[in-house]
């Protein structure tokens, strides 16, 4: 500012008609150039200094975008997250829905299981022990039969006439018959039999004694492939089935 001043006063001076020495003319001359230079400098620096706060003003609005652009990123990732967790665990809550359905299933696949597996071990014991009955029976029948048979325990006695006490021997003038032993017979299956695989309810509680729950029961249970199946299906006791078990047939 003090060389501006000069300048003016000098300048001053030289329009008012004073007189100035070439010397402080020049002096005054080379400090007005030197001012000049001094001023381009300063514009200079200036406008270098603008276009550096306008390259950081644009730094900063690129890092303000970048870092709203990040934010946004980050947010979606959060919410995507967030979503996905949701997803997991309602798929966890199904897949848990989905097991104690398939325990359960599976629990009642093996209580039914084990009770068919009673069942057939029932009825093989039925079966074992008809197979046994009947076995006992062909060879009683066939005992007796061969029992029937057999001659005297003493031929010569017999032929003689001469009985076992010493007395005197019986003659008949009949030849004497041989006695006819009948075998016990099986139950025929058919005829007044009831067939326990199509007779009504009616005729099991009629013809067999049954009450009603215990006739129905046997309706809903068919078909059946063996009469001891009544037992080991624990539709009937077994009391009540060797009452029964004469009169009742299964055949299809």
């Amino acid at each position: 500012m003090n060389r501006w001043v000069v300048i003016s006063i000098v300048l001053l001076m030289g329009l008012s008609g004073c007189m100035v020495s070439k010397s402080k003319y020049e002096a005054s001359v080379a400090d007005m150039e030197s001012a000049k230079a001094e001023l381009e400098k300063s514009r200079m620096h200036q406008e270098a200094l603008e276009e550096q706060i306008r390259n950081l003003k644009g730094l900063n609005e690129k890092v303000s975008t970048d870092l709203e652009t990040m934010t946004t990123e980050v947010q979606r990732i959060k919410e995507g997250r967030k979503n996905e967790h949701t997803l997991l665990e309602t798929r966890e809550r199904e897949l848990d829905q989905e097991k104690e359905q398939l325990t359960s299933k599976l629990r009642v696949v093996v209580d039914q299981y084990q009770k068919v597996k009673a069942q057939n071990k029932a009825l093989k014991e039925t079966v074992l022990r008809y197979q046994k009955e009947l076995k006992d029976t062909r060879e009683s029948s066939i005992g007796m039969a061969a029992g029937a048979m057999k001659p005297s325990e003493n031929p010569d006695m017999s032929k003689s006439g001469i009985s076992p006490s010493g007395a005197s021997p019986i003659v008949s003038s009949k030849p004497p018959s041989a006695k006819i032993v009948s075998s016990p017979t099986l139950p025929k299956m058919g005829g007044d039999l009831v067939n326990i695989n199509k007779a009504p309810v009616s005729d099991l509680v009629l013809t067999l004694g049954l009450t009603r729950e215990v006739a129905e029961e046997v309706v809903s249970n068919r078909p059946y492939r063996l009469r001891g199946e009544l037992v080991a299906k624990n539709i009937i006791p077994k009391a009540t089935f060797d009452g029964i078990k004469d009169r009742i047939t299964a055949s299809p």
